[in-house]
């Protein structure tokens, strides 16, 4: 494979690449974007997630010259959701390059502020068909310095109908230059070839022709996860599944060895290996994995694809896959030679739930959607796993020397049962992990509750979230233990379990939140809804009159 450095890629952009963790193009950016680059059109065959946004989306932010007032690349997508992701990926991409500016066009978002966007004027514009037709036509979009146009998911534009409308912005390029014109397509459809017999000259055509297959020997499951709890799910099933060797894949270096330290830390036996290991090194890692000394291998891609170990019992996609392809790969480093295997895959909100649907699709095999285990369930398969190692062990055979401390031991009087029950409790451990700390329960109804009070509020711009982080991470508690939060102007009040709230106390207590130290205290008298300021009476018209008859007739008085 082609390293991003070895294409003609400018070096600050390079340099926004290998900060996001990439090291290597996919099949499709190997060949694009060299083609691209030189100025030619393209007609590309490729299914989602082969990495087409980076094959079209590099050449473009190259082809910029800052200071443009039109744009100079249009990029037309069929769904507001893809402009959204192209656009963030595309202002990744150009991180260190100047007078890149880049603005998304689609429905359901206020046309007068796109309108201001493109008034003030920007290099490329990202947008939906219709809402290009809709900015064309009010004569907010022009397209006299557009040299580049890109056709994303062409196959699925003209299926949604948009065929008319993707004609009509083609041929509103002024007839005096010739756009170059980059169309990806999953299918080529009798339409698109129209379009490319039209539209483009001469184009290069680039296929990556898929290398799916359905893997019979490897279980695929997965798992939804809240976002920010995935090293802990990953426990939980490390835990339940207690596989003898396993890899995990990240997307990036920096991943890998952030997420290698977290489960050292939690007592997990990990080592990681990616592209910036010399091979003497990545050698000793191997050996060390393939012993089971370190019987958890955490992996990019790339520092992957020379590994050949034949018993990995577990693969767990940690990251989404970049690729549909690298799918492929991560889960047949499992199933080999005639052994089952199981792929789990951790997802975290909606996109990566459609990343799953692809995936199903791509590889025409089954992903089943399986809840984290529970407590129970856990305990239960390392109980049964135990007594199936101590019944292989007495199958194994009984050595003399064994016997030998087994009579001393029942001569001394030592009952049986005793001397097996301290057996058991001597090699049997076995670690509770907290399915409450990954599904974010909230507090139950009926829970006695203390309120606390921290000398920090809105005065340093706090908000609940902030106080929530602080207390988990500080006092080791679960969020199900803390309940109303209110954030007053100087000071902040919250009800927490009773039973946590002198463990809380003591362990935020001069910690810091928004880079205040903090103390914390229970709270003294402060009313939940907030004490109103005391007010001066400020008296009516008809009171201040009578309080003036008053005077007077006291002044008569005395006279």
């Amino acid at each position: 494979m082609t390293k991003f450095s070895e294409l003609e890629i400018s070096s600050p952009i390079v340099r926004a690449i290998e900060e996001l963790g990439f090291e290597q193009a996919t099949k499709i950016q190997e060949q694009a974007i060299p083609a691209i680059l030189k100025g030619e059109d393209v007609l590309g065959l490729s299914n989602t997630g082969t990495g087409k946004t980076a094959a079209f989306g590099i050449p473009a932010i190259e082809s910029i010259v800052a200071g443009g007032k039109h744009p100079q690349v249009l990029i037309i997508c069929p769904t507001r959701e893809l402009v959204t992701q192209v656009a963030t990926e595309l202002r990744k991409f150009s991180k260190y390059k100047e007078g890149v500016k880049i603005v998304p066009i689609y429905g359901g978002q206020p046309i007068d502020r796109q309108i201001q966007l493109l008034k003030r004027g920007c290099g490329i514009v990202v947008g939906t068909p219709g809402r290009i037709m809709d900015h064309l036509d009010r004569k907010t979009l022009k397209l006299v310095h557009t040299n580049m146009i890109v056709l994303d998911e062409a196959d699925e534009m003209l299926n949604m109908g948009f065929k008319e409308d993707i004609e009509q912005i083609l041929t509103s390029i002024p007839e005096d230059r010739h756009a170059q014109t980059i169309l990806f397509s999953a299918t080529m459809p009798d339409a698109i070839m129209r379009i490319t017999k039209q539209f483009q000259q001469n184009p290069v055509k680039i296929e990556i022709k898929s290398s799916q297959r359905t893997i019979d020997t490897v279980e695929q499951i997965y798992y939804e996860v809240p976002k920010g709890k995935k090293t802990n799910a990953l426990r939980v099933l490390l835990n339940h599944y207690q596989p003898d060797l396993s890899m995990i894949f990240c997307n990036t270096k920096k991943m890998v060895d952030e997420l290698c330290d977290e489960l050292n830390n939690a007592g997990c036996k990990a080592i990681s290996i990616h592209g910036d290991m010399k091979q003497m090194f990545r050698a000793r890692v191997m050996e060390q994995f393939r012993s089971g000394n370190y019987p958890i291998l955490i992996a990019t891609d790339v520092a992957a694809r020379g590994i050949d170990v034949d018993n990995i019992a577990l693969v767990v996609n940690y990251d989404i896959p970049q690729d549909n392809e690298y799918y492929i790969h991560r889960i047949g480093r499992t199933g080999r030679a005639g052994r089952k295997g199981k792929a789990l895959t951790l997802i975290s909100g909606k996109k990566q739930k459609l990343f799953i649907k692809d995936i199903i699709r791509y590889t025409k095999t089954n992903i089943v959607k399986m809840p984290l285990p529970t407590n129970e369930e856990m305990m239960r398969t390392h109980r049964n796993a135990f007594i199936q190692d101590v019944r292989k062990a007495c199958d194994e055979g009984i050595t003399q020397e064994s016997m030998e401390i087994a009579n001393e031991l029942l001569a001394e009087g030592l009952a049986i049962e005793n001397i097996l029950s301290a057996l058991i409790s001597m090699n049997y451990k076995y670690e509770v992990i907290d399915i409450e700390d990954i599904n974010d329960k909230k507090m139950k109804k009926g829970v006695e509750t203390s309120t606390l009070k921290i000398n920090i509020g809105r005065n340093v711009n706090v908000k609940p979230g902030h106080i929530v982080c602080a207390i988990i991470e500080e006092c080791q508690v679960h969020a199900n233990v803390i309940g109303h939060i209110d954030v007053r102007q100087s000071f902040t009040l919250v009800d927490v379990d009773k039973n946590v709230a002198v463990k809380i106390i003591e362990r935020l207590n001069e910690r810091h939140i928004k880079g205040k130290q903090v103390t914390v205290s229970f709270d003294e008298g402060s009313s939940k809804k907030g004490k109103k300021k005391d007010r001066k009476h400020t008296p009516k018209r008809g009171e201040k009159d009578n309080k003036r008859e008053n005077r007077r007739k006291k002044k008569n008085r005395r006279r």
